[in-house]
């Protein structure tokens, strides 16, 4: 996270935080036999924003063109228990803001809009009130990163992320490996507007009820991420490093087949991931629930080949006006951006 440098708090009126999306890219260790569960792969990109600005205002209110009733709802929730427990000691005639949602990532898309926006919020609502409160105490008081950690990690640096899961007394996992991702790798996005990833109590339910997962599958995991992705990563090779991240997809998503209707939730972005994987491409991915499937490939030119082929064949399988969107994305190495404004 980089807080922008406020000449004096007492001048400051508006807090403005941008955060980027992220995606989930699977698990180290859903067996938890050793002691810990969890442990997360993922990344932050930069085709999708949570930004948010706060500023004094006579009554509590919340703003923003499109926001759905469950965000609204949502916003209202965090704000809420922001005051009830890291806020407790502001006085109630300062507490009243203009919450205004500038941009927000789509809700239940695979790309960690929850975390985000609760982050966003959080940390705008902190800086406001010149609280100087770290990432995973705010993501702990506001009941976020209680299986994953990669929305904790990538809102405060971006890049790459791998963290170690959490003992059965963690609310927070903690951060193994950072990396800064190389700037001309690409991340095609292929996204189903029309389907929603599994979520809340369905979400909940699905880890609950879902068998032990094998401790053969959850070692082979951490043997691919640590012996042949992270050190592709580092020596850039996209291959080496596309094999590992599908490998370990394969794993995880035959797990929560059962739950989620299939490897991957879409079966739009199913049949488009299926298609990458025969032209070629290595690094084919469902990010969290979905329905947002990727394909990691090696350049820009390598992303458009990629899309056109995609588009062109869901054209041609199409038989009615739902068609999956492919979007380009890069990752964002850097996180999120406070701004503090007079």
């Amino acid at each position: 996270m980089k807080p922008d440098q406020a000449e004096s708090p007492a001048l400051m009126n508006t807090v403005s935080v941008r955060a980027p999306a992220r995606l989930h890219l699977g698990f180290l260790d859903l067996n938890a036999s050793q002691g810990r569960k969890f442990g997360s792969i993922g990344l932050a990109i930069d085709s999708h924003y949570t930004e948010i600005s706060i500023s004094k205002a006579k009554e509590n209110r919340i703003h923003g063109a499109q926001l759905s009733d469950e965000t609204q709802t949502r916003l209202e929730k965090i704000r809420q228990r922001f005051y009830q427990t890291l806020g407790q000691a502001i006085p109630p005639d300062q507490q009243q803001t203009l919450i205004e949602v500038k941009q927000q990532i789509p809700e239940h898309a695979g790309l960690g809009s929850g975390t985000q926006l609760a982050l966003t919020l959080g940390t705008a609502l902190a800086s406001f009130h010149h609280l100087s409160i770290d990432t995973p105490t705010l993501a702990q008081k506001l009941g976020r990163g209680k299986r994953s950690g990669i929305g904790v990690a990538t809102f405060d640096q971006g890049g790459f992320i791998v963290d170690g899961g959490l003992k059965p007394d963690q609310t927070v996992p903690p951060l193994l490996m950072h990396q800064s991702y190389p700037d001309d790798w690409r991340i095609v996005l292929i996204m189903d507007p029309a389907h929603q990833g599994i979520h809340g109590k369905n979400e909940s339910t699905a880890f609950k009820t879902l068998p032990i997962f094998p401790l053969e599958n959850s070692r082979t995991i951490c043997h691919l991420t640590l012996m042949q992705m992270l050190p592709a990563l580092i020596e850039r090779d996209i291959d080496e490093f596309g094999q590992a991240i599908t490998d370990i997809q394969a794993l995880v998503g035959d797990h929560f087949a059962a739950a989620q209707g299939g490897r991957y939730t879409s079966q739009i972005v199913a049949r488009c991931l299926e298609q990458a994987q025969n032209l070629g491409h290595k690094g084919i991915a469902q990010s969290s629930w979905g329905p947002t499937g990727c394909v990691f490939v090696e350049s820009d030119a390598h992303a458009q080949q990629l899309i056109n082929a995609l588009h062109n064949t869901a054209l041609a399988q199409s038989t009615n006006s739902r068609q999956p969107v492919f979007i380009t994305a890069r990752c964002d190495n850097h996180g999120a951006i406070v701004e503090t404004l007079r």
